[in-house]
């Protein structure tokens, strides 16, 4: 009883004492675990409630994700057994090994709940009668509270269930419920990151990633893209005042986006000869990048301008609105994703 009173009382303190901001679980480290607590086997197995004390060693493969031997001993648990006219104290050595699967709930402060499962074999040498030996299974749930980077306090709630089963009848179970201290280290560099961009080598699928760059899991920049649609009179390459707004857009993509570049691509309808729709949509295109550099202050290197005269219809020529459709000028402005 009074490791369970321990036990609580160090849970209790993880409300009370200030921690480091932002400790939490790390990827790629050792933990070691010391905890105390409390025992209850079922009334089947004729033993007594009592202290349980467990030591621990796992590694956490990411921030989720841990591995952990635990091995649990509860000395001198007394049983149950009467004799005639008296009672007779026994003194009955608890042993437990397994091996749990951690799985950590990330919430960006130090409190960092967890769930666990496993199973392992179990020992309880009686001293009358035959000892017990059992295949066991496990599952939990607890939480971790860190004072700083290496250390935390643990608390934590189990079912322990064995396979041997109690005359044929059910299962034997014991829950425990512990606390004590976890101290986690770092295994090897940590993470080898020379482009500073978040993502750990051998990982990074794009090294040498400029600074600033947004990149995705794989280390590589986040390409982000807009569409620039302008529309002509006939026979006309005079960007319309009812276009300034688009045009206005894809300058401010590019501005936003450095290193990013476009090519605006010129058509016309289909009246007309072959050299002269050549000719007018390359003008057409000029002067969508003209009005890019001079009345938004894009760099002339930054945009090319192409013409394809009449080969590239996206309508109908046979109707109006089908022409009106085609004199055109398309680009597609791609870049990458930076921090602003």
């Amino acid at each position: 009883m009074r490791a369970i009173i321990v036990a609580l009382a160090l849970a209790a303190l993880a409300f009370c004492i200030p921690g480091q901001a932002s400790a939490q679980m790390d990827e790629r480290t050792v933990h070691l675990s010391v905890l105390a607590g409390g025992i209850f086997p079922s009334g089947k197995m004729e033993i007594h409630n009592g202290a349980a004390y467990s030591l621990g060693i796992g590694y956490n493969f990411t921030k989720n994700f841990g591995l952990e031997i635990m091995g649990t001993v509860a000395p001198s648990l007394g049983d149950k057994w009467t004799a005639p006219n008296e009672y007779v104290e026994g003194d009955n050595d608890f042993l437990m090994g397994r091996l749990n699967v951690l799985w950590h709930f990330e919430t960006g402060t130090n409190f960092t709940p967890y769930v666990n499962a496993g199973f392992g074999t179990a020992r309880i040498n009686v001293e009358r009668g035959d000892d017990f030996d059992s295949l066991t299974y496990n599952a939990g749930l607890g939480f971790k509270y860190f004072f700083n980077e290496t250390t935390a306090l643990r608390f934590e709630a189990n079912e322990i269930m064995y396979a041997r089963k109690n005359h044929g009848e059910s299962y034997y179970h014991s829950p425990t419920v512990q606390a004590g201290v976890t101290f986690q280290f770092p295994v090897g560099p940590g993470c080898v990151d020379p482009d500073g961009d978040g993502v750990c080598e051998p990982f990074d699928k794009c090294p040498g990633t400029p600074p600033g760059y947004r990149v995705d899991a794989d280390g590589c920049p986040i390409t982000v893209s807009i569409t620039l649609d302008v529309k002509f009179d006939f026979d006309k390459a005079v960007v319309k005042p009812a276009y300034r707004s688009e045009v206005e857009r894809a300058a401010t993509f590019l501005n936003q986006h450095p290193g990013s570049t476009a090519v605006v691509e010129g058509h016309t309808d289909g009246r007309g000869t072959v050299a002269y729709n050549q000719n007018l949509s390359e003008r057409r295109a000029r002067a969508v990048r003209d009005y890019l550099v001079t009345q938004f202050g894009v760099a002339p290197g930054r945009v090319d301008a192409v013409g394809y005269g009449k080969s590239r219809p996206i309508a109908t020529n046979d109707t109006d609105a089908g022409r009106a459709e085609n004199r055109r000028v398309v680009g597609v402005f791609t870049g990458t994703d930076v921090d602003r």
